[in-house]
């Protein structure tokens, strides 16, 4: 691979400005967080590369004592005056001799994987308040960064907690990479194709687009990365759950659940998985949204509302995983078998896959789509369009764009092996004739295609607009 691309630093243009928008004259508390490999460290470190943060990290399944003694040596190690720090006894007095090192120097202190330093506990947050208040608010110019991979404890116990309400001035929500934000440095080797089809299978996680080798196939890296004994992404569904769920069952049997279906709901998932009754299913659904493994949708006619709502994996990696790693495990794990990537990837499932995956790639760039129509300043909703009381039963459409300027963007999206031809057309009218439209609503047609259109759907002029690949990601 590369070099260029394995310390390739892609996108995140917005949360680096946020970050570096510090006002040196006063204090300030950043909140940043996100599933493992999001890139959550490398951004922190990209805003201030000149060695100056003082760092923290956490480390999981340590305890108090130990937590405390990383941060001990941290001190004696970067700050003058910090010897005090090896007798300390307690997170305040670590706090208070951190502030006194400090002083009036502006610094930016990063307590990363802030969750494992806490324990898993609010005990800790609940200090670092007292600290904020009394000390580095009041005595010090610090931008304190807090960092965390387990979304919920930095959601439920940091951000909305009672101790550190009104006190966070940053909060950073790090989601995966899209598309064009690797595109150039993709481009140089792997067609526009192959980058698509890599973002289908592990979505926009720097750590796993990194692991990718560019100078060989899409499918070669597949069978390297996927399908042998050990392989990185083999066993990262383990370190990805465990990390952030420990060995609860519920979370893992809702993730099983949603890989075979397109779609479930509250309802279907209580009895399917014989969840008890009351606000612990729902809390489980939660935080697994959090951690952006699944996402709750709606109908587009009604994107908020909370009955009628579905869930579904959001996470590109977890739906290959389940698809074609994990129906494979012990063959997969098993040295005495050599077995070709075709039966790993059989057409006849993959190619399919790959139409549906390919409809989840659409709606992740969704911003990007309507800023290539033209609209993209224009507020919108965006996703499926279903409902029970239309003409016919089960009705979908799968990306729909309700314009705020009276505008029904309706989206066919096709990743084919061949070219997209009139052939697709009778199919899409008899959906566009099902669409209730009582407020008359102007209704835009729009082909969304992996594969190149025929001349005859082009020159046909059926659709208001036509966009490939080149479209969306150049």
């Amino acid at each position: 691979m590369e070099a260029s691309v394995q310390g390739a630093f892609w996108g995140r243009r917005d949360e680096l400005e946020q970050l570096r928008d510090w006002d040196h004259s006063r204090s300030r508390l950043t909140v940043v967080y996100g599933r493992r490999r999001v890139g959550k460290t490398r951004l922190v470190e990209e805003a201030y590369p000149d060695g100056s943060l003082l760092k923290v990290e956490g480390l999981e399944g340590l305890g108090k004592t130990e937590q405390q003694s990383i941060f001990k040596q941290v001190l004696t190690q970067r700050l003058p005056h910090a010897d005090s720090a090896r007798d300390a006894g307690d997170w305040l007095d670590l706090f208070r001799i951190l502030s006194d090192a400090i002083g009036d120097r502006p610094t930016v202190v990063f307590l990363d994987e802030f969750q494992w330093l806490a324990c898993g506990h609010k005990t800790l947050v609940s200090k670092l308040k007292h600290a904020w208040d009394n000390l580095f608010a009041k005595h010090n110019r610090v931008h304190m960064i807090l960092c965390g991979s387990v979304s919920s404890f930095m959601v439920k116990k940091v951000l909305k907690s009672k101790a550190l309400y009104g006190r966070v001035d940053c909060e950073i929500d790090l989601r995966a990479l899209q598309a064009t934000d690797v595109v150039h440095d993709f481009s140089q080797t792997r067609s526009l194709s192959d980058i698509v089809e890599i973002f289908m299978a592990v979505g926009g996680i720097p750590r796993y687009l990194k692991l990718f080798d560019l100078s060989m196939s899409v499918q070669l890296n597949l069978e390297r990365l996927c399908f042998r004994p050990n392989a990185f992404l083999v066993n990262e569904f383990e370190r990805l759950f465990t990390s952030h769920f420990g060995a609860n069952p519920h979370y893992r049997g809702i993730l099983v659940n949603l890989a075979k279906r397109k779609w479930s709901d509250l309802h279907s998932l209580k009895r399917d998985l014989h969840l008890e009754s009351g606000g612990r299913a729902s809390s489980y659904l939660e935080e697994l949204e959090m951690a952006h493994l699944i996402e709750r949708y709606g109908s587009v006619v009604t994107p908020t509302a909370i009955r009628g709502s579905r869930y579904r994996l959001s996470d590109p990696y977890l739906d290959f995983f389940f698809k074609f790693i994990h129906p494979n495990i012990r063959r997969i794990n098993d040295r005495r078998v050599a077995s070709p990537l075709t039966q790993y990837l059989p057409d006849k499932i993959y190619a399919p896959w790959k139409g549906i995956a390919f409809e989840r790639f659409c709606y992740a760039h969704r911003q990007r789509i309507a800023d290539r129509l033209g609209f993209g300043r224009v507020a919108f909703d965006a996703g499926p369009w279903f409902l029970h009381n239309t003409k016919g039963k089960g009705f979908q459409a799968d990306l729909v764009f309700r314009r705020d300027d009276r505008v029904l963007t309706v989206c066919e999206m096709k990743n084919l092996s061949r070219e997209v031809g009139m052939d697709i057309v009778p199919a899409f009218q008899r959906m566009l004739d099902r669409i209730d439209n009582p407020r008359q609503l102007t209704i835009e047609k729009v082909l969304i295609t992996g594969s190149k259109p025929t001349n005859d759907l082009v020159h046909e002029g059926y659709f208001h607009e036509i966009l490939t690949l080149d479209d969306l990601l150049l």
